[in-house]
């Protein structure tokens, strides 16, 4: 795990986001329900254009992100990077806010989630934080992932985070 700065924010990049989706979910009067899946077959990020699913905006979205006081997490075996997260342990009084947490689709089920998610854990909890937001695709394994870490749905959402992500399922993680 290593700690790192705006100037390499570009790892990013490296990310393959590609995923196959089976189970999506939708909240219903405030519980999950199973929806249709709007997309099985999750591309990578698009390599040129500007668009919400290109590199360009996700690297774009992660340097705002640390500029503003995040930190910039990623996971690495030798030279090889597996996965990156960023965290920003005092984005709104005592709420913590996981922005982002992507492990490349070849080193996913070994642990690496995992490893990114307690250490922005940590962070928020050094940082005095009472609870660490998440804002997570409607995808099972992203959503099971966060319910597997202690998250519930929030309730209420968070007003500007929602409103960035309307389709993403809102989920809270109180700290000890």
């Amino acid at each position: 795990m290593r700690r790192l700065t705006i100037d390499d924010v570009g790892v990013v990049a490296l990310i393959d986001r590609s995923e196959y989706v089976d189970v999506e979910y939708v909240v219903v009067d405030g519980h999950l329900a199973e929806r249709p899946v709007t997309m099985a077959d999750i591309p990578a990020w698009e390599p040129v254009g500007e668009g919400p699913h290109s590199l360009a905006a996700k690297v774009e979205f992660c340097r705002q992100r640390v500029a503003d006081g995040a930190a910039l997490l990623a996971a690495y075996e030798g030279d090889e990077l597996l996965g990156v997260a960023v965290v920003d342990p005092r984005f709104d009084g005592l709420l913590a806010w996981l922005a982002f947490l992507h492990v490349s689709r070849p080193h996913r089920r070994r642990g690496v989630a995992s490893a990114l998610w307690n250490e922005a854990v940590d962070l928020a909890l050094v940082a005095g934080a009472g609870s660490l937001y998440v804002s997570a695709v409607p995808a099972g394994s992203a959503v099971g992932f966060y319910r597997h870490h202690g998250c519930r749905l929030a309730d209420p959402v968070h007003p500007l985070l929602f409103a960035k992500e309307p389709d993403d399922i809102h989920l809270l993680r109180p700290l000890p």
